[in-house]
């Protein structure tokens, strides 16, 4: 009987073998079935499996990096890619050099390794080596969320392949529909992984994902088929995203330059009594009251109103021209863009006559301020293709009735997302030609051309789900418009997606030291956001026990944060030095205010910080659209301790009025100052 119970039974052989055979032989001459309780590769196994890879990475490194033909030149370019700020550089480097990059006998470093007999290594480790040099990049567009662990993909590079079942946590628990993911991955037995590091894509408009890789891929100088291409993004995998990185930045300034981007404001003053004009004002039905913002109370205005423009068709809701402020003896017109004010004005004046007389205007081009300028380096990395015509971008508003039994911000997003859904099936379309999107579908010429369309409303869905945790479902809209190629099942429900979700990617770059050994008590988040109160008082004490910003700086470095080297890189080519050092000022009070002085310091996302703030800065125009009295709630949407940011914007605006001319930041720099303090506080609170 003891003995027995020390042996297993093997599918594959369909006996009973002893563990030992079983670790020895499978995968290697077993074929092993994934319903075997002892498979380390089965889905069942994952976590096991990580800990496998995690010994396997480690040790293949560490004997490449010792036996590397060249040792002194290895460790210079793993020194350079160490101090590269972009998130995909030290693992690029180690995928070339591991499975690539091929010496003056043509062996890549996994292949010396294996030829020197797999040191080190058990069986188990050596099926999981042969399986990761395979790896290749790849351009996955996600299809399904199958499970918490589990997504369904295709490579757009090999459209003809069949779906690839991936296992990676990380992805499966935040990644939507037709997500597009330049990533490394390879085939293990039963399913793939991804390898380390993925570069997320961004919509190019007229253009598929595998046209903008091509594109980019052929301005950059490399081949545009076959292995050869995969080969070259393997090589230039930091290069090729900033490539993607520089076409994006480039392609928002340019629809910036063409976009109605000002926000404007003229003044009038009252000739004729206060009630007689506002009855004026109020003789039609495009006028709603509303209410003044404290701020505007505090300037005189002791009403307001909207003025509708019902010409203009809204997707939801009813097209604002405008606001008009009334005090009892100036009035104020505000609107977003050039052209809208003009409209507001002459409509104004016609209906108010003599009543009033016009004292002086006012405009601010947001878009300037937005602008984002690119370095002659980097525009040379922008391929004039995917330039091509800038999209026609017109800054609008439009006001809804919200439906009484809509509770939360999360009910009132999913209700006119719905809305929309509704009326986007019959809404005649530029990119479709004029046509609807059910013209679209029956139309094999306009179908290839709606396909994208529809995609990015199933992501945007998708996403909008993993934000607030709950379950829209889009696919209704597909089947009543025919799309059967893409109606996939959408994705179980999920958390809402949060910042420190567990990345079980397979990461190389644990193999040797970060660049800052991080020392202290561990860091505690505040586990809700911070009262006014709170947050002033934190504001107030961050820096005691600090004699200088020099000493908070050393602090900084001591504890292991990467923070100013971080906003150093994000901010490069968006601020100047004299700029930096003033959002620097604000950085330390902000930092210290959730990380007290002697805390292990947390660790930065580099990558999700530089996308986070890409983000943010797309939505400045949204931020901007209700007048800047509004801007400080509209940065505080989306914000884990928005008391606390507000309070550093506030300071913000006050130390830049009060300190001299010649150091006080430019204007063009507010906003990607603002965006930084967001995107550094949702990293760290």
């Amino acid at each position: 009987m003891g003995q027995s119970k020390k042996r297993r039974l093997c599918p594959a052989l369909g006996r009973e073998i002893t563990p030992s055979e079983c670790g020895e032989n499978r995968h290697s001459r077993f074929a092993c079935p994934a319903s075997c309780t002892h498979n380390p590769f089965a889905v069942e196994n994952y976590t096991a499996l990580l800990s496998i890879e995690d010994v396997l990475d480690r040790r293949l490194w560490m004997w490449v990096f010792q036996h590397a033909p060249d040792r002194v030149g290895l460790e210079r370019g793993l020194q350079r890619a160490l101090a590269a700020k972009s998130g995909h550089s030290t693992h690029a480097f180690m995928m070339w050099n591991l499975f690539f990059r091929r010496d003056e006998q043509g062996l890549t470093g996994a292949q010396r390794f294996v030829q020197a007999g797999f040191p080190g290594l058990n069986n188990d480790e050596r099926v999981f080596l042969q399986a990761k040099m395979q790896t290749r990049v790849v351009l996955l567009e996600v299809h399904r969320v199958i499970d918490e662990q589990r997504f369904e993909a295709i490579d757009l590079l090999a459209p003809e392949a069949a779906p690839m079942v991936f296992v990676d946590r990380s992805t499966a628990a935040r990644t939507p529909r037709f997500a597009t993911l330049v990533a490394w991955t390879y085939p293990l037995p039963h399913f793939s992984r991804m390898n380390g590091t993925a570069i997320s894509m961004s919509d190019v408009d007229g253009f598929e994902p595998q046209e903008v890789v091509i594109e980019t891929v052929r301005h950059l100088g490399g081949p545009t088929e076959g292995p050869g291409l995969r080969l070259w993004l393997a090589e230039h995998f930091v290069r090729f995203e900033e490539a993607l990185n520089a076409t994006a930045k480039e392609r928002t300034r340019l629809m910036l330059d063409g976009a109605d981007a000002q926000f404007g404001r003229a003044t009038y003053a009252l000739t004729a009594p206060f009630a007689e004009s506002r009855a004026a004002l109020d003789a039609g039905p495009e006028i709603d009251p509303v209410e003044p913002t404290e701020e505007e109370r505090a300037e005189g205005f002791a009403e307001a109103r909207h003025w509708f423009d019902d010409s203009m068709p809204a997707t939801v809701g009813r097209t604002l021209l405008g606001r008009v402020l009334l005090g009892q003896a100036w009035w104020r017109l505000e609107a977003v863009g050039a052209a809208r004010l003009v409209r507001l004005r002459e409509r104004f004046e016609k209906r108010l006559g003599r009543r009033v007389r016009f004292d002086r205007e006012r405009r601010d081009d947001v878009g300037t301020r937005m602008t984002m300028t690119l370095s002659e380096s980097a525009r040379e990395l922008v391929p004039p293709r995917l330039l091509g015509t800038p999209m026609d971008v017109e800054f609008s508003t439009s006001r809804v009735e919200v439906p009484a039994h809509l509770r939360t911000k999360a009910e009132i997003e999913a209700h006119f997302m719905q809305e929309q859904l509704r009326e986007f099936v019959d809404q005649p379309l530029p990119a479709l030609d004029r046509k609807t999107p059910r013209e679209a579908a029956r139309d094999p010429a306009l179908r290839r051309k709606l396909l994208p369309l529809v995609k990015a409303r199933v992501r945007q869905t998708d996403e909008m789900n993993l934000r607030t945790g709950r379950t829209v479902d889009i696919n209704g809209l597909l089947r009543e418009l025919g799309l059967s190629e893409i109606d996939f099942p959408p994705p179980p429900p999920r958390a809402p997606l949060a910042d420190d979700l567990e990345d079980d990617d397979d990461d190389l770059d644990d193999s040797f030291p970060a660049r800052h050994e991080r020392r202290g008590t561990a860091y505690s988040p505040p586990t809700k956001p911070l009262s006014e109160e709170e947050a002033a008082l934190r504001l107030q004490n961050a820096l005691d026990g600090f004699d200088t910003a020099a000493a908070a700086m050393k602090e900084l470095e001591e504890s292991g944060s990467t923070l100013l080297e971080d906003v150093g890189e994000l901010t490069r080519e968006l601020l100047s030095e004299s700029d930096y050092s003033f959002l620097v000022s604000l950085l330390l009070p902000g930092w210290f205010s959730l990380v007290p002085r002697g805390t292990h310091a947390p660790e930065l996302d580099y990558e999700a910080m530089e996308e986070e703030l890409e983000r943010d800065m797309d939505r400045v125009p949204e931020w901007m659209s209700e007048g800047p009295d509004k801007v400080l709630d509209n940065i505080a949407l989306g914000s884990r301790q928005p008391a606390l940011l507000q309070l550093l914007v506030l300071q913000l605006f006050e130390t830049s009025a009060k300190v001299p001319k010649k150091q006080r930041p430019k204007p063009e720099s507010m906003v990607p100052m603002i965006a930084v303090l967001k995107v550094v506080i949702n990293q760290v609170g």
